[in-house]
């Protein structure tokens, strides 16, 4: 782990667009509270984002190589800002980083997934990285929510219906004793089960550092990974919310929908990579699912001819379930306090690497 600076300046960046961390005046709003924990530091803007394509692309083992290839050239004015710094808050970042910003000492990450960042070399050259985990946590669970009774309420047919003028009653199904199954139980997923308990549901959880004996708020039973396909076989609704890693991609393949109860319903509001695609779409077209919401997908922007746009049965929005304007008050806090417990050497909130 880096230091501080104890000497000089300490220079923070802001590399994140300002129009997703709520504008101009927030930004000058946010870099005004930290400026103020210590009169050293000095808050610079200069945006870096690499875009979402290029962000999916580092996010998979499979895409580094192409990624670089297609990785953007540094502006004049860029090159200043990251010769200059010692911490920053990013989405994204240049490969090898530590070569451009040689005083970088901490990156603060504005979501929970940071598979992006880490592919800067960060552990290399022992840059400390914190997430943004649970800023966007309530925003994402609320439309999962909205999602689940969506399909279970029948409201997008009842729309079609009032489109074509057509008076046809149609029915959903309860919510009230369905069990719901969480595959990951981080912010996000913990946020679900909490607003789904409400909902008289019995909720089970499957989490990688589950031991037998665990327990976990809102959650009746918790299984480990390599129990996930037995849980699965037990729930009619599916929530992942699992960041991106080498365990990760993939997960959701042809065994695991086979393991889900038929006519059980998958969202995913995680990363793209846990599903695999056309297993997904297989399931749907055979019924064994009786439908699925996505709000990531393996590549992003979707191509246009991608089979998921038509995939029966499937509801897709576009890696936007979160509340910007409340996720961006969330990160502006959270940032304010990493900042100030890192120029006082206290532990860090959501960290990552380091």
């Amino acid at each position: 782990m880096r230091a501080v600076p104890t000497t000089g300046p300490i220079v923070i960046g802001v590399l994140y667009p300002p129009v997703w961390f709520g504008g101009d005046a927030a930004i000058t709003a946010a870099a005004a509270t930290v400026e103020a924990i210590d009169p050293r530091i000095e808050v610079v803007v200069e945006t870096y984002d690499e875009g979402q394509y290029q962000r999916t692309l580092r996010g998979s083992p499979a895409g580094i190589e192409a990624a670089r290839a297609a990785a953007p050239e540094l502006t004049d004015a860029q090159r200043a800002m990251f010769a200059r710094v010692h911490a920053v808050i990013a989405i994204d970042l240049p490969f090898d980083v530590a070569t451009i910003a040689p005083d970088l000492a901490w990156v603060q990450g504005v979501g929970a997934g940071t598979a992006q960042l880490e592919t800067a070399g960060l552990a290399e050259a022992a840059i400390t990285l914190t997430s943004a985990a649970g800023t966007n946590a309530v925003g994402i669970a609320e439309f999962v929510v909205g999602r689940v009774l969506e399909e279970r309420k029948r409201f997008a047919e009842l729309r079609a219906h009032q489109v074509r003028h057509d008076w046809q009653m149609l029915t959903g199904t309860e919510l009230a004793g369905a069990t719901v199954g969480l595959i990951g139980f981080g912010a996000i997923n913990a946020a679900v089960a909490r607003r789904l308990r409400g909902f008289d549901v019995s909720i089970l959880a499957c989490r990688r550092s589950a031991k037998p004996g665990d327990s976990a708020p809102d959650v009746d039973e918790l299984y480990p990974t390599d129990r996930m396909h037995e849980m699965l076989g037990r729930c009619d609704t599916v929530v992942a919310a699992v960041p991106e890693n080498p365990a990760t991609i993939g997960l959701m393949d042809a065994a695991a929908f086979a393991a889900m109860a038929p006519g059980s319903f998958f969202v995913n509001v995680g990363r793209g990579t846990l599903v695999d695609e056309p297993a997904l779409i297989d399931a749907l077209e055979r019924g064994h699912l009786r439908g699925a919401a996505l709000d990531v997908a393996s590549q992003e922007p979707l191509p246009p001819d991608h089979p998921l746009w038509d995939a029966p049965n499937l509801s897709l929005s576009y890696h936007c379930s979160t509340s910007p304007g409340a996720m961006a008050g969330n990160l502006q806090r959270l940032w304010a306090e990493n900042a100030r417990r890192w120029v006082a050497g206290e532990d860090l909130v959501n960290v990552v690497v380091g």
